[in-house]
């Protein structure tokens, strides 16, 4: 019979193994999803602070309301008006209305302007507490905070769009008037959209050329008293700009967060719209950090930090210290692209997203479902690699240790296989070693933008495992990022973080232990490296000897492809072949041409010029050089 100590740590080991062995968990936010759009996710709805001073904070996934739910169902994207709509009510919750020269005391009148009220209007006419009051220039300004489409505008006194008796005051319009219109917050003019110093009709009826405008603005030309009783404005198309905030979604543990990807979808031309989507992780349920001010006496303070519910209703104003970024447990927003691992640090048990839609009026992005997929328990709790050394000449192969520490806090998966990001396919991968000692490794595969291999599960507490590969390095900053799976996972891979994970001995400064590799300073902003010809002369007779021109270079540091032209001319400066007009990304580029134009004849012998150029974004590098043609 077995002893108990052995059956139980086999239970325990089977028990693990199960654990480990989990496959990812998927989180879908949406309508079909683990959570609807305007449920906004698991876990506390975003905390949008208004005034931090008076302790004005909001709980909303749409800051302003300019998402839209239903137009199309289980889909978000920038609120829509119809035509037909009175959007003028928006600027009591999400703006304002103001009068600026007309004195104070008006507020009421002015709400009652813009909320349907027929009983309330605004008033420029005596009274017996202000017999002369002002009525030329008076300004009616509403300010929508974010541009809204508009097509309409409608004022008019009490008792004529809706009949009442008793407020019989339909002649009391505005007897001159200027409309006008501003899209911008500040630096622009206004836009006049119609003047009329002798107006006769009470109902102010204008078509207004569909346009964005933040400010609709009417002034008064007129000397006589006055009253606006409702001021209509009708919108059409989409926002200009919306915001929608996922809550801080509890995965309700720290989990390894891998690809993102979402369902998009165009309203218009693609070139007039866009969304950003962006992204944080956090290690408590709130972002957001509150303060309490608490006076020693002699004019000094200490800052405490406090919860949001005694910073809203029981702190007086002059008691809050503020509202700031949680910068400890929260990360900053990180732009996330489809189908790519998000930046934004983990494990962490909270992630929020946050989506941002520009477009036109009738140009927009619509979103149906973001997914992600999660692994609990995570990888590690931190993945710390560097590369070394950091200094190497482009051109030249080059030796690279790359090392990764693993940590953990609590249960992890641990990890069996690494891909690391290059700009050009290593050479080899020579030796693999798990805390100075070797071990087994297969290469998985070398592409041309980076290399995988696998191992031995690596799991334990301040592990150390380290690679050495050889290749070229053609371009400045070149970054060294990578990747950690635990291969029973499925493909949810853990970032590598960059930071200090070893001591590669002389030379290696943690301080500057990080994933990216310089070239010395003479090689900087050069983006042709040398240049290889094999003969000066060639002859394409067909014997099979030095019958091709060939060239061969470096492209250096370019971080997309580019054009890469090489010409050949004659010595009167005329253009006779283009022999290469490619995109051409870093790496070598060898040019075989067996002296054939473009019609297919022969080019004549004879003394030529080639000139090789190579275009970047803000310059041209131009290399010339001279080669014959015999026969």
């Amino acid at each position: 019979m077995r002893p108990m100590r052995y059956r139980l740590w086999a239970a325990i080991l089977l028990w693990a193994t199960g654990l480990y062995a989990q496959p990812a968990e998927t989180y879908v936010l949406g309508d079909r999803g683990t959570s609807s759009w305007q449920a906004g996710g698991d876990g506390g709805k975003p905390e949008i602070v208004l005034n931090s001073t008076l302790g004005q904070v909001e709980l909303t996934n749409t800051p302003g309301v300019t998402i839209d739910f239903a137009g199309r169902p289980g889909w978000i994207g920038p609120l829509r008006f119809d035509e037909g709509e009175n959007i003028a009510a928006r600027v009591l919750d999400f703006g304002s209305i103001k009068a600026p020269n007309a004195g104070r005391g008006h507020e009421l009148q002015l709400e009652g302007t813009v909320n349907g009220d027929h009983e309330v209007a605004f008033e420029r006419k005596p009274t017996v507490f202000e017999p002369r009051v002002a009525t030329r220039g008076i300004w009616v300004i509403l300010d929508f905070m974010v541009p809204v489409g508009v097509q309409r505008v409608l004022f008019y006194p009490r008792n004529t769009v809706v009949e009442m008796p008793s407020t019989p005051f339909h002649n009391d319009f505005l007897r001159g008037y200027e409309l006008w219109l501003n899209e911008f917050a500040s630096g622009q003019p206004d836009v006049l959209i119609q003047r009329n110093v002798q107006n006769e009709e009470p109902v102010v009826d204008v078509e207004v050329p569909v346009q964005y405008a933040r400010f609709v603005k009417i002034k008064s030309l007129a000397d006589v008293p006055f009253e606006i009783d409702e001021i209509e404005v009708y919108g059409t198309g989409f926002l200009q700009e919306s915001l929608y905030l996922s809550n801080t979604i509890d995965l309700g543990d720290r989990a390894t967060i891998g690809f993102v990807d979402w369902v998009e979808d165009l309203v218009g031309h693609p070139d007039f719209s866009q969304l950003e989507v962006r992204v944080r992780t956090g290690s408590d349920p709130t972002p957001l950090v509150y303060l309490e001010k608490i006076s020693l006496g002699e004019g000094l303070f200490e800052i405490v930090e406090v919860s949001r519910e005694r910073y809203t209703d029981a702190l007086l104003p002059g008691e809050r210290g503020g509202v700031r970024d949680d910068t400890i447990y929260w990360s900053p927003w990180f732009v996330v692209h489809s189908d790519e691992l998000v930046r934004a640090p983990t494990p962490r048990r909270y992630i929020q997203f946050r989506f941002e839609f520009e477009g036109g009026l009738f140009e927009a992005r619509q979103v149906d479902e973001l997914r992600f997929d999660y692994l609990q328990p995570p990888i590690a709790d931190s993945l710390r690699a560097e590369v070394f050394p950091r200094l190497a000449k482009a051109e030249d192969a080059a030796t690279f240790r790359y090392a990764v520490r693993l940590r953990s806090e609590g249960e992890i998966r641990g990890f069996d296989r690494l891909e690391i990001d290059t700009n050009v396919p290593i050479s080899a991968v020579r030796e693999v070693v798990l805390d100075a000692e070797p071990i087994d490794f297969s290469v998985d595969f070398i592409h041309d933008d980076g290399f995988g291999i696998s191992f031995p599960l690596v799991r334990h507490d301040e592990a150390v495992l380290e690679l050495t590969f050889d290749l070229p390095i053609f371009r400045f900053g070149t970054t060294f990022s990578g990747r950690a799976y635990h291969s029973g996972s499925g493909a949810v891979p853990q970032r590598l973080e960059p930071g200090e994970a070893t001591d590669f001995g002389p030379g290696d400064f943690a301080e500057l232990s990080n994933l990216s590799v310089a070239i010395p300073k003479p090689q900087i902003g050069k983006l042709v490296g040398e240049i290889v010809v094999k003969s000066s002369v060639f002859t394409p007779n067909g014997d099979g000897v030095n019958d091709a021109f060939d060239l061969f270079f470096n492209v250096l540091q370019l971080t997309r492809s580019a054009p890469v032209r090489l010409e050949l001319f004659d010595l009167a400066g005329r253009l006779v072949h283009v022999v290469l007009a490619e995109e051409r990304g870093i790496g070598p580029v060898e040019v075989l041409w067996n002296g054939r134009l473009e019609g297919g004849e022969m080019v004549l012998p004879g003394s030529y010029f080639w000139v090789l150029r190579v275009q970047a974004n803000a310059f041209e590098e131009v290399h010339t050089g001279t080669v014959a043609v015999a026969y």
